[in-house]
Formats: structure tokens, C-alpha cells, sequence
């Protein structure tokens, strides 16, 4: 029996007993996605997707670093990729044509492969996936984050007073750490008030030292012109003014024109009937 076939039966024991009928051949449903064929076949890991391939570009810095790399013994990595953009940039139109030809095939070649790659999956399956592709970036994300603060001198937050005394506790302990940690927190519970006030100053002393090394270092950023490490930094906000809409100038004039020609008419009528009134009043004189 293969190994892979084994650790299935491996893992179908565990899931759902000796007596599992449960099939080699069937896809694993959604609530036993960690136990799937990706779990037995890479640890855990989901296979990896087909490459990317590089724009044509990269594909010409790709070719020409050795050669590069051969003219410029003393350059670095970053140093070499600027000289091959520079000679990148001097290339016509048509000495670029074979490199974004052969970047194309490539692509259309990727799209392809990575569809093929995608159907091998369920729907619960893909979702996972994704899920932690996700997971992945937010990691390194993270990772990338903490080593910059470090590289910028960030102080560390400071133990409160149970790591104080977990630390102490377990200084020169030996044996099963699991079990020197469960007994722990009752330990801790049972201390004596003396013995953890002890521990609470320790902790105390610690958060203010922090505070003032933290003032220290949020100043310096500030000068460095990096207030968004800075605690309670918040963005300002942009805001864009409204344009007011348009108004219609041929209707507006139009209507003034109207109104114009409206109270012409009203005066002429006016003055039409003051000289009937007179006319009538010399009649009867």
C-alpha cells in the first residue's frame, strides 16, 4: 500500500473511527477541508499555482543580467537592474517587438495552466484556498510591519505582572514545560497578596518606563515625518468641495427676456386705459 494511502487511513481512524466507511475516492466536504487530499499530499499546504510569467520587460532584464553581471563585476543587484533599464529604454519599438511576443505566448500559456489549476478544486476547496492566500499576505504584511518598527527602534511593550511571575516561575524549570504552564495560573490565584503586589510594582515601574522611552520615540517620528506610528494618529481627512450645477444661461436669459417683454405689455395696457379715461372724461365735458 502506498504511504499516502496509509496516512488517509491514518487520518479516516481519527476523524470517524476504526469502523469508517467513508471512501478513499470521495472529495472531502467543507467541515473536513484540513483533512482533505491537499492536508495528506503537502502537509497541510495547498499546491502551488502555476508562475506568473514576467511582462516583456522583465523578461529582457532577465536575459541580460548575466551578461551584465559579466561587464560590471563590481555592481550590485540594484545597480545592475538600473543599467539594464537604461539599455531597456534604448531599444526601438521594433527590437522590443520579440520580447512582448514572447511575453504574450507565455501569458496565454498561464491563463491556461491556471485554469486548470482552478478546476481541480470544489468550490469549498477554492474558497479555502483563497481564504488562505489571504491569510498569507495579511502575515506578511504583518511581518514586514514589525520588522520596520524594529528597524526604527520601537520600544517594547512591557510584561504585566503574571509574565512577571510566569517568568520567575519557570527560570531553571525542567521536564514538561505544558504542564509547568497549567500549573500556572493556579499558582497565581493561590499567591500569597504580598507576593503579587510585588509583582504588580515590578509590572508598574515597566509600563512607565515604557511610556517615556514611547513620548522619546513618537517625537522622533514625528521628525522623521512618519505621524501615522504615532499613537491616535488619525488621517485627515480630504474633503472635495461640491460643484454647484450649472445654470442653464440660454433658459435664463430667455425667461428674463420673456419677463422683460411681460411687463412691457403691462405698462402699454396701463397707459392704454389712463388715455381711454381721459378721452371719456373730456366727452362728458
Amino acid at each position: 500500500m502506498a504511504a499516502s494511502t496509509k496516512l488517509l487511513f491514518g487520518v479516516h481512524h481519527l476523524i470517524l473511527g476504526a469502523k469508517s466507511s467513508l471512501s478513499l475516492n470521495a472529495r472531502p466536504t467543507a467541515p473536513l477541508l484540513q483533512f482533505s487530499r491537499w492536508f495528506v499530499q503537502s502537509s497541510g499546504k495547498f499546491p502551488s499555482p502555476p508562475k506568473k510569467p514576467g511582462n516583456a520587460y522583465i523578461r529582457y532584464v532577465t536575459q541580460k543580467r548575466s551578461s551584465v553581471k559579466l561587464q560590471n563585476p563590481g555592481a550590485d543587484a540594484r545597480q545592475i537592474v538600473r543599467i539594464c533599464a537604461s539599455m531597456w529604454k534604448q531599444l526601438s519599438d521594433t527590437e522590443r517587438q520579440p520580447y512582448f511576443k514572447d511575453a504574450a505566448v507565455e501569458r496565454e500559456k498561464y491563463k491556461s495552466e491556471f485554469e486548470d489549476f482552478k478546476s481541480d478544486f470544489t468550490i469549498e476547496e477554492w474558497q479555502e484556498y483563497q481564504d488562505s492566500i489571504r491569510l498569507r499576505k495579511l502575515k506578511l504584511k504583518r511581518r514586514r510591519k514589525r520588522g520596520e518598527l524594529h528597524q526604527l527602534g520601537k520600544p517594547k511593550l512591557p510584561a504585566n505582572a503574571y509574565s512577571l511571575f510566569v517568568k520567575d516561575m519557570l527560570s531553571g524549570a525542567t521536564g514538561n514545560m505544558q504542564e509547568h504552564f497549567r500549573d500556572m495560573t493556579g499558582q497565581w490565584a493561590s499567591l500569597p497578596e504580598a507576593e503579587r503586589q510585588r509583582y504588580m510594582s515590578e509590572a508598574s515601574r515597566g509600563k512607565e518606563k515604557y511610556e517615556k522611552q514611547m513620548q522619546a520615540w513618537e517625537k522622533r517620528m514625528m521628525e522623521l515625518g512618519r505621524p501615522e506610528l504615532v499613537r491616535g494618529y488619525k488621517a485627515k481627512k480630504t474633503t472635495t468641495k461640491k460643484k454647484k450645477p450649472k445654470r442653464k444661461v440660454a433658459a435664463t436669459k430667455a425667461t428674463k427676456k420673456a419677463a422683460k417683454v411681460t411687463r412691457g405689455k403691462i405698462a402699454a395696457t396701463k397707459a392704454t386705459k389712463k388715455a381711454a379715461k381721459v378721452t371719456r372724461g373730456k366727452i362728458a365735458a
